[in-house]
């Protein structure tokens, strides 16, 4: 018998533990799935696993009046997001930002010497050489790449941009700006961000070392950049943001920003890796998981998260590990994300993975919002 508790809610008096092995908190709220196998009940709660006696269940349910049971499969649970399909990008090598405009899919790449545009039917990538690289280059030396990590578009004096932007962490090189005319290929441009990006930690009290821009979208009037150092979404005005790019006479923007704990896996937290507009108050965002004790380095991918965003409340709003169809955590790197479409409360949406290799993976997946929260 599979049973499911979709919310707990409760008070209690002073914090305590009731249960074997389950603290009780202030105005706790969380989500479990519950399975009875004859007299054992395991509790999922959250990323806790909990194990209970039988009796002890009896009284747990006494306990929380509030309790409320869904009935579930008998062989699974099915998650709010899942995988539609999957297609390896050979020639798009490490793929780290992607926008959608109209019927085009653009790709920008951490160590790419190109813009790549992909058509939505069948995935075929146009290069667009970015001016100044090297042409005869597929991928630009790690010592000297560009690392752009993200992407984003923008109207700027009635012509539609793709913005790419340096991870920032390290100077010169990586402290830059693609501006790449959608309509006009030959209309790109790139800016230095170091004056930008030196001001911006010096506001946000961010050590050069925690530095490193990973996510870029414009929501309503505002650019909104995150950084995966220290998990910091940055609220930007976007017009004043241009002017000072663009124009060297313009004034520093005003900012806003906030930190937020993300997820973890295994006691490893999960870091901002990409983000997308979901409506003018929330953000989606894709997060990874590596396990090692320095985020700065390398190591074997544990998963990732997708999840949403409140910067009206400045609050992590839900968050959802991206799972393969046997049900396995999925050991990929989600480098950006960008929907595809939106039918009620079902997303449609178009991720991508850089292994490191020299190509990229494109992953087709829905994100069923609960309507309730």
């Amino acid at each position: 018998m599979y049973l499911r508790i979709t919310e707990i809610s409760m008070k209690v008096v002073h914090q305590t533990t009731v249960f074997t092995r389950v603290p009780l908190k202030w105005d706790v709220h969380l989500q479990v799935h519950v399975c009875t196998k004859g007299q054992i009940m395991y509790a999922y709660i959250r990323r806790m696993k909990c194990l209970f006696e039988w009796p002890l269940c009896i009284s747990l349910w006494l306990c929380v009046p509030s309790l409320i049971f869904t009935s579930c499969s008998d062989r699974k649970i099915i998650e709010p997001l899942t995988i539609q399909g999957e297609t390896v990008l050979d020639s798009v090598p490490s793929g780290s930002g992607l926008a959608i405009y109209k019927n085009s899919i653009y790709i920008i790449g951490d160590d790419a010497t190109g813009v790549y545009i992909l058509d939505q039917q069948n995935f075929s990538p146009l290069k667009i050489p970015i001016a100044g690289f090297k042409p005869d280059e597929y991928r630009q030396p790690r010592d000297t790449k560009h690392d752009f990590e993200s992407a984003t578009l923008v109207d700027w004096q009635g012509q539609e941009y793709l913005l790419a932007f340096g991870s920032g962490s390290k100077k010169n090189l990586r402290d830059s700006l693609l501006l790449f005319n959608v309509n006009n290929h030959s209309d790109q441009r790139i800016i230095s961000l170091t004056p930008f990006y030196n001001e911006l930690r010096r506001r946000t009290s961010t050590e050069a070392s925690q530095w490193n821009m990973e996510g870029a979208t414009v929501v309503a009037d505002s650019l909104v950049l995150c950084n995966r150092g220290n998990n910091m979404v940055i609220k930007i005005g976007l017009e004043k943001f241009l002017q000072h790019i663009l124009e060297d006479k313009a004034a520093f923007p005003e900012i806003v920003y906030h930190r937020i704990l993300l997820p973890m896996i295994d006691k490893r937290e999960a870091r901002f890796s990409g983000i997308c507009t979901l409506s003018d108050s929330l953000l989606l965002f894709c997060a990874s998981v590596e396990d090692t004790p320095d985020w700065t380095q390398d190591g074997p991918v544990m998963g990732s998260y997708v999840g949403i965003y409140s910067i009206s409340k400045n609050e992590l709003v839900a968050s959802y590990l991206l799972k393969n169809t046997d049900g396995e955590v999925l050991k990929e790197k989600i480098e950006s994300i960008d929907i595809l479409d939106k039918q009620n409360d079902m997303i449609h949406l178009l991720a991508i993975a850089d292994n490191d290799n020299g190509s990229s993976k494109l992953f087709r997946l829905t994100l069923q919002l609960d309507t309730t929260r």
